[in-house]
């Protein structure tokens, strides 16, 4: 499988190999393909389904329908968005009799075995078309239950957004679910997600509208009930003010109780008890935040606002808007409390969508005027926002390259993405409680294996040192809380992956070097405690115990310990990480600590044994020790960063074959320049992300290269920055 670009399009051919053009327009070509689109919010009733602990919807129609006697059906509908022709991996566990149709076409039907036992998991290959798909569960009340679990394979991959059908709910999150039926529909009878749900020949739940009492009560009592002295709530709109220069308007205040109101952060009309309160007032064009403080009444609890554009002819109401768009609602005000006497937030601290207010009384989150309808940020940009390992490298990288470069936009776009992830993590976790499972940071708030962390958090360090964003320090804690207490050890002391059930069950991984020592590095630089350096170095030296081969002086990519042995094959990226972690971990190293002389020769002896596997055009392998593998850009990357790093803080230049580095380098950075990126900044040949195996076969044949795959984008600027610095060295020797 070579992925060899033509010389003409290669980024050598038009812009030459020097790292720090080649790394900026890797880093320019990255960031307008992912803008700064951070969460898609959207309205959601807690009259719908949770997630399970696992991630999966649980459509469980007996809590709905608590009614229902046995044979009758239920069909719950949905519809996902796909940019292109897909499949989604799902996990069907079965509560009763279930049937699936996607894109009014069938795909599952459960078996008397699945239908009987809700542990089974039943694996369905779920086609996506590019555009809308609709999916549409039909369920049968048994004895055993009614309903089931759907959703992806394995949480770590992520869920799609599932959406409400119809006209009426378009960009709500959730399924939908139809009162009971007698009688299973006949396929050509079944309802499509196309229809106004006035054309169903079923209601659809959840209600998303007030009955006549409740829309008697005020905002404050249908949303937070009997409202008790003390208490208040915010109500957060925006206004558009027209016409030229100021413009003199008439605003009304109607109060059920205690109130204030400000536009654009101007306290504008206050009043003590309830009633009417006008104010004439000018504004200028433009549109303005509207936030309203409000408090219960002796009676009820809300207010209602208008603001009318006063003229010769009479007044004209302003039409108010939401502040930020929410998908699937017509309603124009947010409502966020009720907060308790005692509890003050400043206008600004609460107007934003990116946060979680009284979390120590169990949480606060922003809300519409719908029954149970809450508003929930979903993280659908492809890359932005997203907190995963391959992103957490990647943002290393773009970080170093703004700060090499003295490009701050860079540096902007990664301390804007690692932010709007910790600013949000009380978020998750406080969702997680609340619907079973999170719609955004859902790795770091289930945080149970290293993959959930190091890296991403390792590269939120690296922000913290120029972006000291107060919210890293509590994901921080977390990080190396887990790290520390509860990431599974075995005897020794070593990292390993416990993953009861699944494929990588009681595994050690070469990768979990990265995914741990490099955080742990730079929390202890953070906190100056060095138990956490110790820690790096306890577990760089205990994986040279299960995964070093001496004889070829590289590493297995996995220690299996339910068989008591590596895979004894060298998988390129899989030596990567060990040797790139290595070599940071060198630089922090103290010289006089204790197992850095036995670090230092785990380092030389990594980088002789791959010196010796260089491929002809400078790239290294697929499979190290197989020339006849595919040559991948991520592992040449990390040892040219590995080589780069050695030689300029003094860990090779003192050995006898030091100019063989520095030939290793050059020829590793050409290769990357004429074969791997091409003229627009693309980076080709990186290999997708692995699952273990002892065939060596799995990695050459199996694991296809990609395309601007996140595994090796940061690596190649982390790569180009470190050949700079070397060449800056070199030359400034030679002085």
């Amino acid at each position: 499988m070579p992925h060899k670009i033509d010389a003409e399009m290669s980024i050598a051919f038009r812009l030459g190999s020097e790292p720090e053009r080649v790394a900026e327009t890797i880093a320019l070509r990255y960031i307008g393909n992912h803008p700064k689109v951070p969460f898609t919010f959207r309205a959601f009733s807690r009259r719908g389904f949770r997630q399970l602990s696992d991630g999966r919807f649980d459509l469980n129609l007996d809590e709905k329908h608590p009614e229902a006697a046995i044979g009758q059906w239920a069909y719950v509908l949905g519809r996902i968005w796909s940019d292109q022709e897909s499949h989604w991996e799902t996990a069907i566990s079965c509560y009763g009799p279930t049937r699936l149709h996607v894109n009014d076409r069938p795909v599952y039907r459960s078996e008397a075995a699945e239908e009987v036992n809700s542990q089974v998991r039943r694996a369905v290959r779920i086609p996506l078309q590019p555009g809308w798909n609709s999916l549409l569960f039909a369920f049968c009340k048994t004895a055993s239950g009614f309903g089931g679990a759907v959703g992806t394979v394995r949480s770590k991959w992520g869920t799609p957004t599932v959406q409400a059908p119809f006209a009426e709910r378009f960009g709500e999150a959730g399924w939908a679910y139809s009162e009971l039926a007698n009688a299973e529909w006949a396929n050509s009878e079944l309802p499509y997600s196309e229809l106004a749900c006035s054309e169903s020949a079923l209601a659809w739940f959840p209600e998303r509208q007030w009955s006549e009492e409740e829309r008697e009560r005020g905002v404050g009592s249908r949303l937070f009930g009997d409202g008790n002295p003390g208490r208040y709530a915010y109500g957060w709109s925006r206004v558009r003010c027209a016409g030229h220069g100021r413009v003199r308007y008439r605003l009304r205040l109607v109060a059920h109780g205690p109130a204030a109101v400000w536009v654009d952060g101007e306290e504008l009309l206050s009043a003590s008890e309830a009633g009417i309160t006008e104010r004439d007032v000018e504004l200028a064009f433009g549109s303005r935040d509207v936030l309203v403080r409000f408090a219960p009444g002796a009676d009820d609890w809300g207010y209602t606002l208008e603001l009318a554009h006063v003229s010769a002819g009479g007044e004209a109401l302003c039409e108010f808007e939401l502040p930020q768009p929410i998908r699937g609602t017509d309603e124009c005000w947010l409502y966020l409390g009720p907060f308790a006497e005692g509890s003050r937030y400043s206008r600004k601290e609460v107007q934003t969508l990116y946060g979680l207010w009284e979390e120590k009384e169990g949480g606060i989150y922003w809300r519409l005027d719908e029954p149970d309808v809450w508003v929930r940020p979903y993280a659908e940009n492809t890359n932005f926002a997203r907190w995963s390992y391959p992103l957490g490298v990647t943002l290393y990288g773009l970080l170093r390259t703004g700060r090499a470069l003295k490009r701050p936009d860079m540096e902007r776009y990664a301390f804007d993405h690692i932010g709007f992830c910790t600013r949000m993590y009380a978020y998750s976790l406080w969702e997680k409680r609340q619907y079973g499972y999170p719609s955004v940071n859902h790795q770091l708030a289930e945080l149970d294996m290293l993959d959930d962390c190091g890296s991403f958090a390792s590269a939120m360090l690296e922000a913290y040192r120029d972006c000291p964003e107060p919210s890293s320090l509590r994901v921080a804690e977390a990080v190396a809380d887990f790290m520390m207490n509860r990431q599974e050890r075995k005897e020794d002391g070593v990292f390993y992956r416990a993953c009861p059930g699944y494929y990588m069950e009681n595994t050690l991984w070469g990768d979990d070097l990265y995914m741990s020592v490099p955080f742990l590095i730079r929390y202890a630089r953070l906190t100056g405690e060095d138990v956490y350096l110790d820690e790096a170095a306890k577990q760089a030296l205990l994986f040279r115990e299960y995964l070093y081969m001496p004889e070829l002086r590289i590493l297995s990519h996995v220690y299996d310990f339910k068989y008591g042995t590596a895979t004894k094959v060298p998988w390129g990226r899989g030596n990567g990480w060990p040797v790139f972690t290595l070599s940071e971990l060198l630089e922090a190293l103290p010289t006089a600590h204790p197992d850095r002389e036995r670090l230092l020769l785990f380092f030389r002896e990594l980088c002789g044994g791959l010196l010796k596997l260089q491929g002809k055009n400078g790239l290294w392998h697929q499979v190290l020790n197989d020339p006849d593998s595919y040559e991948e850009t991520s592992c040449t990357a990390m040892f040219v960063y590995a080589f780069c790093r050695g030689l300029r803080l003094g860990f090779l230049d003192d050995l006898d074959d030091s100019e063989a580095y520095v030939q290793a380098v050059r020829r590793g950075w050409e290769g990357l320049t004429c074969h791997a990126v091409d003229q627009w900044g693309n980076v080709h040949g990186v290999c997708v992300g692995s699952r273990y195996s002892f065939s060596p076969s799995y990695y050459k044949d199996d694991l296809p290269w990609t395309v601007n795959d996140t595994h090796g984008i940061g690596i190649v600027m982390l790569a180009g920055m470190e050949y700079a610095a070397l060449l800056e060295r070199l030359e400034s020797s030679r002085l």
